[in-house]
């Protein structure tokens, strides 16, 4: 996907001579064609990322306009929200907290999806380390939903979830799924892009949606273009 010099100047919300320094000065990747500049979409997002310059709505909104359904957990991601301060003093209450926030049908009973949760943390801590938890239960739980959803949770204090590395939870991720496949995707992509380090960090710093979603975005991508195994004939 190509981007003109135009359109960063509406969705970065910078003015072209920002751009043209940018160009020359901060190495921003860009093609020259016929004198003018053309942008790669996620070599933007990498650079913009890079150089914690601000990623705007506007900058995400443009790759899903041109790209359609631009990741599986960045689709989900923006249907479960990333939500900040959430309460809860121990872990009960932070996955109660994490289900009130999940957009289930009315009909599920959010109650005793907590007590599946809970039930699963009892047997083994869904604390993957660094202060990160994935509650799920062992055998997925599949809702009427016509799209998946996963919800980020920064906690407003850390929780003890019984990690194996003895660190307290403070970001927990809850999901949502249509089908035990989709379930497994998810949970797939998500172990995948939290093995980055700098995705890692933004969570710890608690960063703006903007910039979580992004840097999904660009790691969905890379996941997108590994080559697939041939199948054994």
């Amino acid at each position: 996907m190509q981007i003109s010099l135009r359109d960063i100047v509406e969705i970065l919300h910078v003015s072209e001579p920002t751009i043209h320094r940018w160009i020359a000065r901060d190495k921003m990747p860009c093609v020259k064609v016929n004198g003018q500049y053309h942008f790669n979409y996620i070599e933007l997002l990498e650079w913009t990322l890079g150089h914690k310059i601000n990623l705007t709505a506007e900058i995400l909104a443009l790759g899903e306009k041109e790209n359609g359904h631009p990741g599986t957990l960045y689709h989900a991601l923006k249907n479960g929200g990333i939500h900040y301060d959430v309460p809860g003093a121990n872990r009960t209450e932070a996955l109660q907290a994490l289900v009130d926030r999940l957009p289930m049908p009315a009909k599920i009973n959010k109650e005793e999806m907590c007590g599946l949760l809970l039930r699963r943390e009892e047997l083994m801590s869904t604390a993957i380390g660094g202060g990160i938890a994935i509650p799920h239960v062992r055998n997925p739980v599949v809702v009427q939903v016509q799209e998946s959803a996963v919800a980020l949770c920064f906690l407003k204090g850390p929780v003890d979830f019984k990690a194996l590395d003895g660190n307290p939870v403070s970001i927990v991720f809850g999901l949502l799924s249509s089908s035990v496949k989709e379930h497994l995707s998810l949970l797939a992509r998500l172990a995948f892009c939290l093995q980055n380090s700098s995705l890692r960090q933004s969570l710890q710093q608690k960063s703006t949606p903007e910039q979580i979603l992004g840097e999904i975005r660009i790691l969905e991508s890379k996941l997108a273009d590994r080559p697939k195994e041939k199948s054994s004939s």
